[in-house]
């Protein structure tokens, strides 16, 4: 049972970035809301250009990550849910680090663009109501 998933560190900048932006207590929080958002998309977040991209920890230079940090007491609903999105059962490995990986960084770029979107709007929204 592989215990340890470690990121690369454009997803730790950038888990850094969502925490503070979010203001949430730790970045495991931040990884579970990635999770998340990448599990209302449907199909493999795994699959790039009709491959399937598979978890490498020698290209992984950012932080490690302790299994139950990321998920808590949750983590069977966690699997659950992929199984669900994807239809069929996952090995222990791939639930864990490769589905989650591939979760957390489909996540991270969705929820990075709707919060760039949500600053965008803002500002456009406060620079419209000043000419008024």
């Amino acid at each position: 049972m592989n215990i340890r998933l470690k990121t690369n560190i454009d997803i730790e900048t950038t888990l850094s970035q969502l925490q503070n932006f979010l203001q949430v207590s730790s970045k495991a929080a931040v990884m579970r809301i990635c999770i998340a958002y990448s599990l209302m998309e449907e199909g493999d977040p795994r699959e790039q250009d009709g491959e399937i991209r598979h978890y490498d920890i020698t290209k992984q230079n950012g932080a490690d990550y302790n299994r139950y940090t990321i998920y808590g007491p949750d983590e069977y609903l966690y699997k659950m849910m992929m199984e669900e999105a994807l239809g069929r059962y996952l090995t222990d490995q791939e639930f864990f680090p490769e589905m989650t990986n591939a979760h957390l960084e489909r996540g991270i770029i969705q929820l990075s663009g709707d919060i760039r979107l949500s600053k965008i709007k803002d500002r456009f929204l406060k620079e419209k109501m000043k000419v008024r």
